[in-house]
């Protein structure tokens, strides 16, 4: 039989934002500015729990979600707007939005101003979930995603419920349709969630690979690929929803430099294929031709026109110019 699901109310003190000196919605009272209040219920093995609270930073590391890596909090706003924030990645949820931390590493929780959000914790190795992926510290479901909404409701609704006076079978029936609930519903938003990561993560990794490898005349859209270990089509499908090519990201990488290199006092003496060849171009016609698109003036116009406004800005450090010895 599963156990019997128990209810506890807490308050907790509210923690200062981060942006102490920004202007900060008044709040409507000394206990919603100072405190947080919580209404929980264990119900087998998921935790579930409403929370009100005013302005708050969790960004200690005995205060910041996902440090628990045997456990999966699923996060429900019901009013308000908050943000999860990672080195990796920032979102900012509102109304029916949902959130998945997938205890992979640390995660600071923040609010402005008043919120209420439902929390469902459960195991990570829960029968199901074992084969989660595991590469992103959270992931995203917004309104529009029915199944986390409905959902958040059904556990707001299980927490308003005086459960205590339920018999022990309702008690247990309650808990195996929650469980069988929060597991797919964390199952969709994860997969879903993480699929979408791993192509922000691979698309991250090809512009790297591009703007380590740009002076390299051979670099293409399938060099790009080889060294990714894709397909030229899998490639493309990663910049899909991109208003540039992976081809259009590497001429405009080159060409970037090449006007830099072009306006740069100290390579006035260079020649314009040393230019072409330090900026990736195959040749002087493709930079030239590359420049005069980006800026509507020539490589050498470029240049007459750096001289005469003076050096300064549009300066490279010594290994950008290739001017740094070997």
């Amino acid at each position: 039989m599963s156990p019997s699901p128990q209810r506890t109310l807490h308050r907790h003190r509210g923690v200062p934002s981060r942006r102490a000196h920004a202007p900060q919605p008044a709040p409507t009272s000394t206990a919603e500015r100072d405190h947080a209040r919580s209404r929980s219920a264990k119900f087998g093995d998921l935790q579930v729990t409403y929370l009100e609270h005013g302005p708050v930073l969790l960004d200690t590391p005995d205060r910041m979600w996902g440090t628990d890596c045997e456990t999966l909090r699923l996060v429900i706003v019901v009013e308000g707007e908050v943000s999860l924030r990672h080195p990796e990645a920032t979102a900012t949820l509102r109304p029916r939005d949902s959130a998945l931390v997938l205890g992979t590493s640390p995660v600071t929780y923040a609010s402005e101003a008043p919120a209420r959000v439902v929390l469902c914790d459960l195991p990570a190795e829960y029968s199901g979930l074992s084969a989660l992926p595991r590469s992103a510290p959270f992931v995203v479901g917004r309104a529009d995603a029915a199944v986390p909404c409905a959902l958040g409701a059904f556990l707001l609704d299980l927490l308003r419920q005086d459960s205590e006076r339920l018999a022990p079978l309702a008690r247990a029936q309650v808990a195996d349709v929650l469980r069988t609930l929060a597991t797919s519903t964390i199952t969709a938003l994860a997969v879903a969630g993480c699929s979408g990561w791993e192509l922000r993560r691979q698309r991250l990794a090809a512009l790297r690979h591009i703007a380590a490898k740009y002076t390299d005349p051979e670099l293409s859209s399938a060099s790009v690929a080889e060294h990714l270990g894709l397909s030229r089509r899998s490639l493309q499908r990663l910049f899909e929803d991109e208003d540039r090519t992976v081809a259009q990201r590497i001429q405009e990488v080159r060409t970037q430099h090449a006007i830099t290199r072009l306006r740069d006092a100290r390579l006035a003496a260079a020649s314009l294929t040393e230019i072409a060849t330090l900026s990736g171009f195959g040749s002087t016609v493709a930079m030239r031709r590359a420049v005069q698109e980006a800026t509507g003036m020539t490589p050498s116009d470029l240049r007459r026109d750096a001289a005469l406004s003076g050096p300064g800005e549009h300066d490279l450090t010594d290994a950008e110019s290739g001017l740094s010895e070997s």
